[in-house]
């Protein structure tokens, strides 16, 4: 949609030739600039003779191997929307209260 749209994405990272690290999220835009993302799970994922076999990790698990730091969002794409409405709100008081 090109004003408003909401969907579910995956970001991921080679950990070895067999191995991948997948961040899964959902997420609600406005314009396709202003986003709030939410829901991250973070899985590991392996090749197989079958396919993709994917495994949930913990939040330990996850902070532990440093998973979090090295895969996740820029803070623009997790909380940009709320950046936009906050300024916007900011924006509509100081004009109420200076005119």
């Amino acid at each position: 949609m090109i004003f408003f749209g909401w969907g579910r994405r995956n970001t991921s990272r080679q950990v070895s030739p067999t191995q991948a690290l997948v961040l899964s999220y959902g997420y609600v835009h406005v314009f396709w600039l202003f986003r709030v993302s939410f829901g991250l799970r973070y899985a590991l994922a392996t090749a197989t003779e079958q396919g993709w076999a994917t495994r949930p990790m913990s939040p330990e698990e996850v902070a532990h191997t440093g998973a979090d730091r090295e895969l996740t969002l820029g803070w623009w794409w997790r909380w940009g929307l709320l950046v936009g409405v906050g300024a916007l709100v900011v924006l509509i008081t100081m004009a109420s209260l200076f005119s």
